[in-house]
């Protein structure tokens, strides 16, 4: 009979230890004892031993035919570059047959101008953007563009409507404050 090496396992002869048993988490207040202390330090140290990579040629093998199976299995339409057609006309056409027309855009049905003109004086949007102008902040090229065309689309409105807009001189505007009676407004 040949002999056998001792092991010193705990599940063999021993109970087991209060260290050994899996402990709740200490209440906040309660230091860790030396055996829940110990017991940690083991289940630390057993996560470090087992870190890395097995080590030799045998157990990359097995995952390199694990691979290729996969590979096997995978459906073959998957990861296409051709392209799926999206409206139903083209289905059955060529590739370099599909070249789209552009849509002609519908003429907009002209709104009556001194309409227009209002809508675009209440623009919330158009208004914003010029109050920023006038704090002297700087607009994006698209925000800039925006107001351009609004402004003269106002003008052009304005001069189809007839209204012309009156600039006044610094100096009418002084003769007429001067000439307001305050008692006026009381």
């Amino acid at each position: 009979m040949s002999r056998q090496k001792k092991t010193r396992r705990l599940t063999d002869i021993m109970p087991a230890r209060k260290a050994d048993k899996k402990s709740e988490r200490p209440y906040s207040g309660r230091k860790a004892t030396r055996y829940e202390l110990d017991a940690k330090a083991r289940e630390e140290k057993k996560k470090r031993k087992h870190k890395g990579l097995s080590s030799g040629s045998r157990h990359s093998a097995a995952e390199s035919k694990n691979a290729e199976q996969v590979k096997e299995a995978q459906d073959p339409r998957l990861g296409s570059r051709k392209k799926v057609p999206l409206i139903v006309e083209f289905v059955n056409k060529t590739q370099k047959a599909q070249a789209v027309s552009a849509t002609k855009a519908e003429p907009k049905a002209k709104l009556d101008p001194m309409l227009e003109l209002e809508q675009l004086e209440n623009n919330e949007c158009l208004n914003q953007l010029l109050d920023q102008l006038d704090e002297g902040k700087k607009l994006s090229a698209e925000d800039q563009q925006f107001v351009d065309e609004c402004l003269a689309r106002v003008e052009q409105l304005m001069t189809e409507l007839g209204i012309a807009e009156d600039e006044e001189n610094d100096e009418d505007l002084y003769r007429t404050f001067e000439r307001i009676d305050i008692n006026q407004f009381k």
